[in-house]
């Protein structure tokens, strides 16, 4: 009983209670888990989206709470990874470098290609989620719990980049339980209840109470 439509070029904020649905919802558009029933449609058109493959074809990138990074991997070698554009890795190297640092100076996030993600600040190793999902064409962006595991400096950090990439035409789906955050960089907010739907609203038309009011029912 959900029903979401995500404007291009916006923010659009799902907040809920733990084991409201919200990561749930977004596994099934990322093609983690089958829907039992209903549709998905991506810029007008309907998709089936069976695994993370189709997610990533039809322009969807997801960076989840816990990122999905190889510790031992430089950051240059966790973009490429599942990726390569040649068989002949340096050559593969050469190309995907060149697209990553045109891709930084566009888009503000930089990243130390040739650290290892373990070498990396935390702030750092979810810029590099972000470029790994635009290098493969993202054009919807899911962002699970962003600013859990952030400083309060690395979160302002991303709220900048998210206006940025936000004025190129990428839209973004905001999962959070911190409201103000969310109430901040939203342009719409939807509130799952149980497994539902119950509200969506635009975020200059709410407030912080009434949100953690519609979210618990009380």
């Amino acid at each position: 009983a959900v029903d979401l439509t995500v404007a291009v070029g916006t923010v659009h904020g799902i907040v809920g209670e733990n084991g409201a649905g919200k990561s749930t919802l977004m596994s099934i558009l990322y093609g983690f888990y089958q829907a039992d029933s209903g549709s998905i449609d991506v810029e007008g058109r309907p998709a089936r989206i069976a695994n993370s493959h189709d997610a990533i074809a039809l322009g969807i990138g997801m960076v989840h709470q816990h990122f999905m990074l190889v510790e031992t991997f430089s950051a240059l070698d966790n973009v490429m990874l599942g990726a390569e554009p040649s068989w002949f890795l340096p050559q593969a190297r050469a190309q995907v470098r060149a697209k990553l640092e045109a891709l930084m100076r566009d888009t503000g996030l930089v990243v130390d290609l040739d650290k290892t993600v373990a070498e990396l600040p935390v702030g750092e190793r979810q810029r590099l989620e972000i470029l790994k999902a635009l290098y493969r064409g993202a054009r919807i962006l899911i962002l699970d719990e962003p600013t859990a595991v952030l400083t309060p400096a690395e979160a302002e950090s991303l709220f900048s980049t998210l206006r940025q990439l936000i004025g190129q035409g990428l839209s973004v789906i905001f999962i959070s339980h911190k409201l103000d955050e969310v109430l901040r960089v939203s342009d719409r907010i939807a509130v799952l209840r149980a497994g539902r739907l119950v509200a969506t609203m635009a975020a200059c038309d709410t407030t912080k109470s009434a949100l953690a009011e519609v979210m618990v029912g009380r």
